[in-house]
């Protein structure tokens, strides 16, 4: 082998060393910056476009911001903050010129906080080999066909009485048995949410058809934590 191929060989394996020195000091640091830049990219991208859903969602709820405005305000009649006890009077005083009955009486209470109704806790099922005395009942078909009193209460943990009162009120009025019902309908489809609770009527001797009814019922108010009464008792 003469000398100008050995130094032929030797210069490609020296330029082979410098490019791979080269590689190592120069290019792979970029193309490890290169793909962290590309992940950074990535990451960044995603969160625009989450961005941009919850966007487009904000959007689309703004755009039924009026009904959302129009109910809050029909629930906030329903519902005021504080009793409002003189506003309620001259309401039921509206209806019953509307209905065409005469208001005798109006008592209202002051408010109390609102008991939250507790669940009835499901029945627990009978104990293995419980006979006898349950067996003899669930052989009777006409307790087997008793159907359930009233619905399950409905409760709402956001509401506590904390913020919520109630106050009960009792109405007086004269007129006939179909205009009485007529405010009673009136009360229970109001603006202000009432809850009727009891309903009697008794007949005057030579009334002519008038009858004179009492009714029960409960309004809610919503609280503040300056208007949160005393509790019952305290």
């Amino acid at each position: 082998m003469d000398k100008n191929r050995i130094w032929t060989i030797a210069s490609v394996l020296m330029i082979a060393a410098v490019l791979g020195l080269g590689f190592l000091l120069g290019v792979q640091p970029q193309l490890a910056a290169i793909g962290v830049a590309n992940d950074e990219r990535a990451a960044v991208e995603a969160t625009n476009a989450l961005a941009e859903g919850k966007l487009a969602a904000l959007k689309k709820d703004f755009e039924s911001i009026d009904e959302l405005k129009a109910e809050l305000a029909t629930l906030v009649k329903s519902v005021p903050t504080g009793a409002q006890a003189p506003e309620l009077v001259d309401q039921l005083d509206a209806m019953a010129k509307q209905f065409a009955v005469t208001l005798t009486a109006i008592t209202v209470s002051d408010a109390q906080q609102y008991t939250p109704v507790a669940e009835v806790p499901a029945a627990a099922p009978p104990a293995e080999g419980a006979e006898g005395t349950d067996a003899a009942a669930v052989d009777q078909p006409a307790a087997a066909t008793v159907p359930p009193v009233g619905a399950p209460p409905v409760v709402n943990a956001l509401i506590t009485p904390g913020n919520f009162a109630v106050l009960q009120v009792q109405v007086t009025i004269k007129g006939s048995y179909a205009q009485v019902l007529d405010y009673v309908n009136g009360l229970q489809t109001g603006e202000r949410l009432f809850l009727v609770t009891g309903l009697n009527t008794t007949e005057p001797g030579e009334s002519d058809g008038v009858v004179e009814a009492t009714i029960e019922g409960l309004v809610y108010a919503a609280l503040t934590p300056d208007l949160v009464p005393a509790p019952a008792g305290g």
